[in-house]
C-alpha cells in the first residue's frame, strides 16, 4: 500500500502552497488495468496515535484495494493541512479534499437543523445515535446539504464517546460552570449549551487548546475522555466533571463537485468505508473508556459524576427555535420510545 504521508513531507508541502489543496489528482499514471490512478487528500485534527487516524488508515488500505489501486487515500493528522473549518471551507469551494468535520460545522453552511445533533442529551445512547446515522431523516439532511453548500458527507458516525468536562475545578452542578472560561470551538452549537448553564464559551482551536489550558487562558474544556489522553489536557488540569452533555456526530466530507468527478465504483468505495471506518472506531472507543478512566486517575485526575438530570433541564432551551415536532421526529428515526 502506498505509504501515508505525514510529518516533515506535510508540512514541506504545506509551506509550498498545499493550502491551495488540489486534493485530487492523478497520481504515478496508469495502473495495470490502465485506469487512471486517482489520489485524495484526507485531512483530520486528530494525532497520528489516535483511533480515528488508525481507523482512516483501514479505510484507506480498503478503499485501495477495493478500488485495484485505482484510489488512493493519502492522511495527514495533527491539522497539518489546517484546521476542521479550513478544510471544509475548502470543500465548500470545490475543492476536492476530505475534511474532518462535525454536524454544526456542517449546519452553518446552510442546513440549520443539522446542528440539532450536536445538543445536549439528545441522544440516550451511542446506538441510538448509529441508527439515526442509517435513518432516512438524516439522508435527507445529507441531501439538502449538497443542495444547499455543495458538500457531501461520506460519514458522520464517528462518535468518539459522550463528552465531559476537564477543569480546575469540578462542576458536578450545572450552577458551578457559573462565570467558567470554557474551550469550545467556533461553533453555536457549543455556545448555546454553554451560555444555558452561564459559563463562557471561549474559542480556541482544538491544537491550541493545551497551552490555553497551561497558561489559563480557559479554565476547562470539553472532550470525549479518550482524546484526553491523545491530547494530554490532562497534564494541565485535573478535574474531570462526567456531564456527558454531548455525543458528537464526527465524520468526513467531501466538496460535491470533486465527488461527481469519481467514478461509480470511486463514489461506492468512499461512502461505504468511511461509514464502516465510523463503526469500527465507536467500538474502539467504547472499549477503551474504562481504561482511559484507570489512566487518568493514575495521574493525579479526580473524576466526578454530575448531576446529569439538571445538567439536562439546565440545557433545555438548545432546543427552542427548530420546527416543530422536529425533536421529536429526530429521536423517534433514532428509535426512541
Amino acid at each position: 500500500m502506498k505509504m501515508k504521508k505525514t510529518g516533515l513531507l506535510a508540512t514541506a508541502v504545506l509551506t509550498a502552497g498545499a493550502l491551495v489543496l488540489s486534493g485530487c489528482s492523478a497520481s504515478g499514471g496508469d495502473n495495470a488495468s490502465g485506469e487512471e490512478t486517482v489520489t485524495i487528500r484526507v485531512s483530520h485534527v486528530e494525532s497520528s496515535t489516535s483511533v480515528t487516524h488508525e481507523a482512516l488508515e483501514a479505510v484507506a488500505e480498503r478503499v485501495e484495494e477495493r478500488t485495484d489501486g485505482t484510489l488512493i487515500l493519502e492522511i495527514y493528522p495533527d491539522g497539518q493541512l489546517g484546521t476542521t473549518t479550513d478544510t471544509l471551507q475548502q470543500s465548500a469551494s470545490g475543492e476536492t479534499v476530505i475534511g474532518y468535520t462535525d454536524s454544526a460545522s456542517l449546519a452553518a453552511l446552510g442546513v440549520k437543523n443539522l446542528d440539532i445533533l450536536s445538543g445536549p442529551f439528545l441522544f440516550e445512547n451511542t446506538d441510538q445515535a448509529q441508527v439515526f446515522h442509517e435513518s432516512d431523516l438524516f439522508a435527507e439532511l445529507g441531501d439538502e446539504l449538497v443542495e444547499k453548500a455543495g458538500v457531501r458527507i461520506l460519514a458522520l458516525n464517528y462518535f468518539l464517546g459522550t463528552r465531559n468536562v476537564l477543569g480546575k475545578d469540578a462542576y458536578p452542578n450545572p450552577e458551578d460552570m457559573a462565570g467558567v472560561k470554557l474551550r469550545t470551538p467556533p461553533i453555536e452549537a457549543w455556545t448555546r449549551t454553554f451560555e444555558a448553564v452561564d459559563a463562557v464559551p471561549t474559542t480556541v482551536e482544538y491544537t491550541e487548546a493545551y497551552s490555553a489550558l497551561q497558561q489559563g487562558v480557559v479554565d476547562a474544556a470539553e472532550s470525549d475522555i479518550n482524546s484526553l489522553i491523545d491530547q494530554k489536557w490532562y497534564e494541565t488540569v485535573k478535574n474531570l466533571t462526567m456531564t456527558h452533555h454531548m455525543q458528537l456526530f464526527l465524520g468526513f466530507a467531501i466538496g460535491e463537485a470533486g465527488f461527481q468527478k469519481l467514478s461509480k465504483e470511486h463514489q461506492d468505495a468512499l461512502i461505504e468505508e468511511f461509514a464502516q471506518g465510523g463503526i469500527d472506531s465507536t467500538k474502539v472507543n467504547a472499549d477503551k473508556e474504562e481504561e482511559t478512566k484507570r489512566f487518568l486517575e493514575e495521574n493525579g485526575v479526580t473524576i466526578t459524576e454530575a448531576d446529569l438530570a439538571a445538567y439536562r433541564d439546565a440545557t433545555a432551551s438548545f432546543y427552542d427555535g427548530y420546527p416543530e415536532g422536529f425533536l421529536a421526529d429526530v429521536r423517534a428515526a433514532a428509535g426512541m420510545k
